[in-house]
């Protein structure tokens, strides 16, 4: 028995051979090659499923950047206290904290 003649390299000849037959490509598919998503049907499809799952109301004018700073929140400082007050209050503490050291 020739080396040739195996089954295997018989079936591994019939997996590889450009002769298999599958389904016929449209035309648009014949323009972009084999294994390409850029088809007419994959096309619809994104189109269906992107119309399906995106919101036509929402707009993102109506949401503040979410990376800007945000002014502080009103129940963050006391009624009559601000900024100005945590910074004296933060540098006192940090005076005090240095004579102490001493």
């Amino acid at each position: 028995m020739n080396v040739k003649d195996t089954p295997m390299d018989q079936g591994v000849a019939s997996m590889t051979s450009p002769s298999q037959s599958g389904p016929s490509p449209t035309q648009d598919d014949a323009k972009v090659g084999p294994g390409s998503w850029n088809t007419k049907k994959f096309r619809d499809e994104y189109e269906t499923l992107k119309n399906r799952l995106l919101d036509s109301q929402f707009s993102v004018a109506e949401y503040p950047d979410p990376l800007a700073p945000k002014p502080p929140h009103p129940k963050q400082y006391p009624v009559g206290t601000g900024p100005t007050v945590e910074q004296r209050l933060l540098k006192l503490i940090s005076e005090i904290k240095a004579a102490n050291e001493n």
